[in-house]
């Protein structure tokens, strides 16, 4: 009986250090799987002087004209774009993931001074800084190997709000670009 028990302890104990796989596209816990494919299904032209292509609501962005606060992917290059960069149509390997965040840089408060009447200030209430909540996908392919990365970004938001983006949230950023198994 005490065998019984002490393996059903270990196996208890292994299993809990175990990654969960959340099913559930919606979650902002799933994840793309490590051995899965991303298929771009057109050629994305990389602008002058950058190494990444933004995409969101299925169509490629500027990064002025991207929405930071939904949900939006990039693809990354370890080369930057002389202008003529592209990354071809291609099925890549999905190698591993690595979750992170960002903030926004705030500049310095303004001096305060105290009055007897009312002032206005700027929106910024002195909290922490709105926050994106990221996944970066890391990618594999013999034909092209400066494709480095696809990152899928939550969207920014307070601490307590920002989130992951779900399977399904990216599904719909890459709509029509890129699929995925």
């Amino acid at each position: 009986m005490a065998r019984i028990a002490g393996v059903a302890l270990i196996v208890l104990a292994l299993t809990a250090c175990a990654p969960v796989t959340v099913k559930d596209e919606q979650s902002p816990y799933s994840r793309i799987a490590t051995g899965s494919t991303i298929t771009l299904q057109q050629p994305i032209d990389i602008p002058r002087h950058a190494a990444r292509v933004f995409i969101q609501d299925g169509r490629v962005v500027s990064k002025t004209r991207m929405n930071i606060y939904y949900p939006h992917c990039n693809f990354e290059v370890r080369t930057l774009s002389d202008g003529t960069a592209r990354i071809e149509p291609d099925a890549f390997l999905v190698t591993g993931f690595r979750l992170g965040y960002v903030t926004v840089v705030r500049r310095a408060a303004p001096l305060q001074v105290a009055s007897t009447f009312l002032m206005l200030a700027d929106e910024d209430d002195g909290g922490p800084p709105p926050i994106s909540r990221f996944v970066h996908y890391q990618l594999g392919s013999e034909r092209q190997p400066d494709v480095m990365r696809l990152t899928c970004h939550g969207g920014f938001a307070d601490e307590w709000e920002a989130r992951y983006p779900s399977v399904a949230e990216i599904r719909q950023v890459l709509d029509g670009i890129a699929s995925f198994d």
